[in-house]
């Protein structure tokens, strides 16, 4: 393990969530609430389509990178990206035909064609992240990260200050634009692998892609439900203005996202290229301790900003958003600590329980937007989303204790985590 990994690896995403909120507020000063709706509904959208893809060419990749041949797995990732595009497409126009009123509560009216090429450029994308991380590339995946987040910035204000634009499709065009370019660079520093591997069976590299891939796959299905499932009650509900004011709250939240995600990609990582379940384990705790208290130090200085300081920034029009954040800080901190759980399991190669985590996760989900939204709307929403990550993270709480005989006072923090700490700065090597 390498903590300079997790500093690179965090301070891109940190870079990352400062662009976002800064997008936010172009957003919303640029674009309104409604925009934003707009916005949010096809980024779920592309999400979606990205956990099918994902079923073969997401974190899947991850671990096999090590394991298997790169030109295989680019080979099989690649056709299932254009299958699952083609199969999205079919099934749009068939809802079209048969279900108008219900696809409209899913895709907004005129946006079905960037939500399939943005996906598509994600889909490439992501194959090229995740083998590199697959193969410990953290320094160049942190730079390819970082040039698709500056690309994305600048073009998008390129559209609206230069071109004036103010549109939802400034955004997207600036994301496409930014994730094709990524991807492109991607494939050109993994081309470099491509020279000295073995053959290996194509079809028994896929099987054993697709096995693995399901229980992953469909677990981060289920867990996007989780996180996701009110924007379709809010829109149902309220619709495209209020959840505009949602996604407004749901994003300035999960930047802090970006602590428990940059470490948890290096313990991924790491995990996956050992065998050791003991170093599994102990680097699980670890991370999950820095995790926790760097989400918390970051949630109580969100908390603490004024709501005149929110409609200040994004608007008069998002009033209510502090009262959004209020319900979903016990989610954030529950999230910090399920993504670190999630991706033990995924690294040591027991992808079914994520899928019974986020099952569980789910349900909660549905059971609590029936009950909260219809009664308090947006603040309804984030208690939803709080309620199903709490009840995902103490199920895993109990089997990963049950699995590894761990101890409640392994968790606390005490001083022989600093030496630790140390002894990975020693170690370091870039």
């Amino acid at each position: 393990m390498n903590l300079t990994n997790i500093i690179s690896t965090g301070g891109t995403r940190l870079l990352n969530a400062v662009f976002s909120i800064f997008i936010l507020i172009l957003i919303t000063n640029f674009i309104g609430n409604e925009g934003l709706g707009i916005i949010s509904l096809v980024i779920v959208d592309i999400a979606v389509i990205q956990l099918f893809n994902d079923l073969i060419a997401g974190s899947t990749l991850v671990y096999f990178a090590s394991r298997k041949s790169i030109t295989n797995l680019l080979t099989i990732s690649y056709i299932w990206i254009i299958f699952i595009s083609l199969l999205t497409a079919g099934i749009y126009f068939v809802f079209q035909l048969f279900f108008p009123e219900f696809i409209k509560l899913i895709v907004p009216d005129g946006y079905f064609l960037w939500i399939i090429l943005i996906s598509v450029a994600n889909g490439f994308m992501q194959i090229h992240y995740n083998l590199l991380m697959g193969l410990n590339k953290v320094k160049i995946y942190n730079v390819i990260y970082f040039i698709q987040i500056i690309l994305q910035m600048g073009l998008f204000l390129l559209f609206l200050l230069f071109l004036h634009k103010y549109i939802p499709s400034s955004y997207f065009l600036a994301l496409g634009i930014s994730w094709t370019i990524s991807g492109i660079i991607g494939i050109n520093i993994l081309s470099k692998h491509l020279k000295t591997e073995r053959n290996e069976p194509i079809l028994k590299t896929a099987s054993e892609l697709i096995n693995f891939g399901f229980f992953t796959q469909t677990a981060n299905l289920l867990h996007l439900g989780s996180k996701r499932i009110s924007y379709y009650f809010i829109r149902y509900f309220s619709g495209l203005s209020v959840l505009g004011i949602l996604s407004a709250g749901v994003q300035a939240t999960e930047g802090l996202k970006i602590f428990g995600q940059s470490i948890s990609l290096v313990q991924y990582s790491n995990i996956s290229s050992s065998r050791n379940n003991e170093k599994a384990r102990v680097l699980t705790i670890q991370f999950m301790k820095i995790s926790f208290l760097l989400t918390l130090s970051g949630l109580i200085i969100l908390l603490a900003v004024p709501q005149t300081v929110y409609t200040t920034i994004f608007g008069e029009g998002f009033i209510g958003i502090k009262f959004v954040i209020w319900a979903l800080s016990p989610g954030v901190l529950a999230l910090s600590q399920n993504t670190i759980f999630s991706h033990y399991f995924s690294g040591t190669g027991k992808p079914q329980v994520n899928l019974k985590t986020n099952l569980i996760g789910f349900i909660a989900a549905i059971i609590f937007a029936f009950i909260l939204i219809p009664i308090w709307g947006i603040v309804g929403a984030g208690l939803t989303a709080s309620g199903s990550y709490i009840v995902s993270l103490i199920y895993q709480y109990f089997l990963f204790k049950k699995n590894t005989k761990t101890k409640f006072r392994e968790w606390l923090p005490d001083y022989n985590d600093l030496k630790i700490i140390k002894a990975y700065i020693k170690r370091t090597n870039i």
